[in-house]
């Protein structure tokens, strides 16, 4: 189920991120949604018992701290994304320029390794 959910992000940011009419906040937030998904689902399949939370960082760090063979770099770079899940949503203070086509293979990366973990 949370990799279906993953897909329906991703299938959206893959529609709107030519659009200049669609505000970053909302690729960026549907990129986090993704990447989060994503992570709790190889958690879920692993295993590994989770909070309810947004925060990237410490999705990461259950998956690095429980051994789970991830791509250690894509997930260093989809750490970034944790300031669309809320901060950037509501606000533009201090959000940074998102390079969508760069966030779209980062979250194609990591959506095609979850479902490497859960499928194998």
């Amino acid at each position: 189920m949370l990799l279906n959910r993953a897909d329906g992000d991703i299938a959206l940011v893959r529609t709107v991120f030519e659009d200049p009419g669609i505000l970053d906040a909302i690729v960026g937030f549907h990129a986090q949604q993704a990447v989060e998904k994503s992570l709790k689902a190889v958690l879920s399949a692993s295993e590994v018992r989770y909070e309810r939370t947004h925060a990237l960082d410490y999705l990461i760090g259950l998956v690095e701290t429980n051994g789970i063979d991830a791509p250690t770099e894509a997930l260093a770079e989809a750490e970034a994304l944790t300031g669309w899940a809320v901060e950037f949503r509501y606000e533009t203070d201090g959000e940074p320029p998102l390079d969508r086509g760069a966030v779209l293979m980062l979250i194609d990366d990591i959506r095609n390794w979850a479902g490497s973990v859960v499928e194998g």
